[in-house]
């Protein structure tokens, strides 16, 4: 009386990977990425092919494990069925409580962000912060409202939100991508790549990080930023129908074809004119957004210039995607009598046959996180006397990766097979150094934060 219900086909499937998968972060993370390597578009084009084939083999891993192990909430399936229970529950402690509300939370605050920038407001002056709080809220307490009383429409939303965000995305791939070509061709710039010339031109005035491979590290594991979401998509594994075909196809089809559109996007995004790289080149959150807008603005004009809209129809999509997926996370601890409250997070509603308890619980751990988010802008945290950025994106891909290491190993010991396991195994290890490498000191933070919280979480282990 307590399990879902098998509703979702293959194309339904893969618009949940890609939907997961492309959200905010796109938009602003080609600058991010341009500004890491000093505007050398081919080592950006580098970091995101090393960060997608980095991850490709994880993907791969888990559509084997899709068609190996179900139960209930895919990620916690693998965990448990591979490593042990007690590992299993770490794993779904991690998404109830780390991975899915704080995802909601960052990506409603990105959201109001660009709904600032539409109004007219600058996103990152202090003034503006409790107004973007608010907003964040506002649009958190939506997205929830409409899962909660109208379950079938976030699904129907979430389609439709997908194809409205890769459309951008492919057509200022495709012209920015023309444009760099006939800029290379005509010789009007100086590239350093077969693609970077407006890039290369814009940075030739600007300061370098001048930090030499610790910029491609720290490239590199921005775009995980970009790819994650898909790990979120297994929480519906028992929800598709002949899952145990149609779920890995969705995960290896749905993350190949988000893959091969970012690389064409930041191709084309850096490409569109030499004045947005130079607004990407100069660094910050709201630089890699203004820069974002001006190369669409090149490119398409004053139709260009709505990219904002975009923008915010992609947060509130993947919005939606969040609360629909970390709704289940509690439900699905609950279903193995684990976690607080299992009597309650494993009861589904008689009308809509989804779990409300863990879905108003999942909100209320997204609010914490959004109050996080919001004392970090005022620069509440401090490191001995110094401001220090908590990343919440950061923190949970530098766990999810950790996570992932011994899972493929104890795959690969217990199955007797090491040639893929040990890929997977390789790459989210290699994801997970690049952290370390990058900045130890945040990644020092988010192994104590990380502890910390699994130390709670098994206070509410049960047999």
């Amino acid at each position: 009386m307590n399990e879902l219900k098998r509703q979702h086909n293959l194309f339904v499937a893969t618009c949940f990977v890609v939907g997961f998968i492309v959200g905010t972060g796109i938009f602003f993370l080609p600058g991010r990425i341009l500004y890491e390597v000093d505007g050398n578009v081919t080592l950006g084009v580098v970091a995101w092919i090393i960060g997608g084939l980095m991850i490709a083999p994880c993907v791969y891993m888990f559509s084997q494990f899709a068609a190996r192990y179900e139960k209930m909430h895919g990620f916690v399936d693998y965990a448990e069925a591979i490593v042990g229970r007690r590992y299993g529950y770490l794993a779904g402690w991690f998404f109830a409580v780390m991975y899915q509300p704080a995802g909601y939370a960052i990506i409603a605050w990105i959201t109001s962000g660009f709904t600032a920038t539409l109004v007219g407001f600058v996103p990152a002056d202090t003034r503006y912060l409790p107004f973007r709080f608010f907003i964040s809220a506002f649009f958190m307490i939506m997205t929830f409202m409409m899962n909660y009383f109208a379950p079938k429409v976030p699904v129907k939303f979430n389609v439709a939100t997908t194809i409205a965000r890769l459309i951008p995305l492919v057509l200022m791939g495709t012209a920015g991508l023309a444009i760099g070509l006939l800029a290379n061709w005509a010789g009007g710039y100086c590239p350093e790549g077969l693609t970077s010339s407006p890039a290369s031109h814009a940075a030739v005035a600007l300061p370098r990080n001048a930090r030499g491979g610790a910029s491609l590290f720290a490239a590199i594991s921005a775009t995980a930023f970009a790819f994650n979401g898909w790990q979120a998509a297994l929480a519906f594994n028992t929800e598709v129908k002949d899952s145990k075909r149609n779920f890995p196809i969705a995960l290896m089809l749905g993350f190949g074809a988000v893959t091969v559109v970012y690389v064409l996007y930041f191709i084309g995004v850096v490409n569109a004119s030499a004045e947005s790289a130079s607004l990407m080149m100069q660094g910050g959150g709201a630089n890699f957004a203004q820069g974002t807008r001006s190369a669409f603005t090149h490119i398409f004009g004053r139709a260009g210039g709505w990219l904002i809209i975009f923008m915010i129809i992609s947060g509130l999509g993947i919005l939606n995607a969040c609360c629909l997926g970390m709704s289940r996370a509690m439900y699905a601890l609950a279903r193995r009598g684990m976690g607080p409250m299992p009597h309650r997070m494993v009861e589904l509603d008689a009308n809509t046959n989804v779990p409300n308890n863990s879905m108003v619980l999942a909100v209320g751990i997204g609010f914490a996180w959004l109050c996080v988010i919001f004392a970090g802008t005022f620069g509440f945290f401090e490191w001995f006397g110094r401001p220090f950025t908590f990343s919440l994106p950061d923190f949970y891909n530098f766990s999810f990766f950790g996570l992932l290491v011994p899972m493929f190993l104890c795959y690969a010991i217990k199955e007797r097979k090491f040639f893929f396991p040990l890929i997977a195994a390789a790459g989210a290890g290699f994801m997970f150094i690049t952290y370390w490498l990058g900045s130890p000191l945040h990644a020092a933070v988010y192994s104590g934060v990380f502890v910390g919280l699994a130390l709670v979480g098994f206070c509410f282990i049960r047999r």
